[in-house]
């Protein structure tokens, strides 16, 4: 006999409590996935190929957004030049 087990609490004569109801997942979150899970094979290739598609537009928002600063920055030195009198090109 282990000497932990003196120290031991007992076991309770009560029965244990009912979990909580467990709270369904909103129908807006399960349904495309429940769609997406019909049409869509469940392969590691169609992992690998809708990652790269998110990927791309990650990476085209992120030159959208360089390609706006610049812009941006190009239409307010314009405005700064005509201001101070010169011509723009």
């Amino acid at each position: 006999m282990k000497l932990r087990a003196f120290w031991r609490k007992p076991a309770s004569a009560e029965p244990l409590a009912a979990p909580p109801p467990r709270r369904l997942d909103p129908v807006w979150i399960e349904a495309p996935l429940t769609m997406l899970s019909w049409f869509l094979p469940g392969g590691a290739v169609v992992v690998g190929a809708l990652g790269q598609f998110m990927l791309a537009l990650v990476l085209l928002m992120v030159a959208f957004g360089v390609w706006l600063r610049l812009w941006r920055s190009r239409k307010k030195r314009r405005a700064m030049g005509q201001a101070m009198g010169r011509t723009p090109r």
